[in-house]
């Protein structure tokens, strides 16, 4: 079985070059899989399938072993193919679910682009406020957040207002009590 490997700057293609995959090709696909994902650098795959007019369940296998391996490394993978026979193939065995199939390969540029712009970390707008985020004068604001509705509202224990003094033994005593009590 003929095959070609092309190594793009953000992604390796591979493609069979038989019009028609089964069985027979299994054991050199597998093969190809394995020297693939050992041999190129760490850039997701395309299995180009486009040439393909039929392809049968031992493909998906080896497929599935493809997918197996690349993600064991962190890649991603996807399959072209605008073929009715192949797309069938993939939807009747609900591979479509399990791996995108895609029909040209410049779809799947634009899905690894936005696989990775979906990976990459988000910056928070809004991050939380610290003590040194506040200036004098900045409590007016917060406390304007807040009315005299609010303070009615919430439901606040006698015991949460009792002036106490606490020493470190102090705590240190309470801890004590409660892991006895448990």
């Amino acid at each position: 079985m003929q095959s070609e490997i092309e190594k793009r700057d953000t992604l390796v293609v591979y493609r069979p070059m038989e019009s028609v995959l089964n069985a027979s090709h299994t054991v050199q696909l597998k093969s190809d899989f394995a020297v693939l994902t050992h041999t190129t650098e760490s850039k997701p795959v395309v299995v180009d399938l486009s040439q393909v007019r039929s392809i049968d369940s031992s493909v998906l296998s080896a497929l599935l072993m493809l997918r197996r391996l690349l993600e064991g490394q962190g890649r991603s993978l996807a399959i072209v193919s605008d073929q009715d026979a192949v797309k069938s193939v993939f939807r009747l065995s609900k591979m479509d679910m399990i791996m995108p199939l895609l029909p040209t390969l410049e779809e799947a540029l634009a899905y690894f682009s936005q696989q990775e712009l979906a990976l990459m970390p988000k910056k928070v707008e809004d991050e939380p406020e610290t003590e040194e985020d506040f200036e004098e004068g900045d409590e007016e604001e917060w406390d304007e957040e807040w009315d005299e509705e609010d303070w009615e509202d919430e439901d606040w224990e006698d015991e949460d207002w009792e002036d106490e003094e606490w020493e470190d033994e102090d705590w240190e005593d309470e801890e004590a009590e409660e892991d006895e009590e448990d």
